[in-house]
């Protein structure tokens, strides 16, 4: 009789993580994870590259879909940001063992990540708020940024293979530019990820709203549009 009634207590608990887990969102997170992942094995290609611009595409989506479902959740949040991770991971990797960025630009993001990674793990250990491990605008805005520039240059490098060295030397630019613009968001959301570790306390900068999103939309919109031309070039 105890098990039965312990079963019943739990099985409301285990019905909101299934619920939690089981969404349209968090399948887009983990299809544009995949896809993002397989294209990284192949990221000197444009077949590769395509992949890689769609599935990180997918990681903005997958929150859009989420606010317009009513299907937000912590499980949610904490699952996009481990992707992020994993998937920028192994793109980063990549692109190091194929020399396709200079090496400072892969290092800093790579540093960057990992900090963030490990600070907001300590974190969710320590706070009981799931709002204070949620991803910042900057820190947002900052990850679209290094994102264009990753496939800036791999693009280039493409363009390189099409023998267009004028189209590459303009994507070389622009992957230079994009990484110059969002370094100073990613130190400022590093620096907030870190403060929360330490004090506990809410960040300065309020985490992401749905408006914030619209930038990041944007961004990320013209990267897949980039990933296309590459491709045609």
């Amino acid at each position: 009789m105890r098990t039965m009634k312990k079963a019943r207590e739990a099985s409301p608990v285990a019905h909101k993580i299934a619920k939690d887990i089981f969404t349209i969102p968090n399948l887009i997170s983990v299809t544009g994870a995949a896809l993002a992942i397989h294209g990284s094995e192949k990221i000197d290609t444009a077949e590769g590259l395509t992949e890689c611009a769609v599935g990180r595409l997918a990681d903005v989506l997958d929150g859009k879909v989420a606010r317009m479902t009513g299907q937000t959740s912590n499980t949610g949040a904490a699952l996009d940001a481990t992707t992020d991770k994993i998937v920028m991971a192994k793109i980063l990797y990549e692109m190091y063992k194929k020399g396709l960025a200079p090496k400072h630009v892969l290092g800093i993001v790579a540093l960057l990540n990992s900090i963030n990674a490990g600070v907001t793990g300590i974190t969710n250990l320590r706070s009981d708020k799931k709002a204070e491990t949620r991803p910042t605008k900057s820190g947002k805005l900052a990850m679209a940024g290094e994102t264009v520039t990753l496939i800036s240059y791999i693009a280039a490098h493409v363009a390189e293979q099409d023998k267009n060295p004028k189209l590459a030397k303009l994507l070389r630019k622009l992957g230079a530019g994009a990484f110059a613009a969002s370094l100073p968001l990613a130190v400022h959301a590093t620096r907030i990820y870190i403060e929360r570790a330490i004090n506990g306390n809410a960040e300065k900068e309020n985490p992401e709203e749905p408006r914030q999103i619209t930038d990041v939309n944007r961004t990320l919109g013209s990267m897949a549009m980039l990933g296309r031309l590459s491709g045609r070039s």
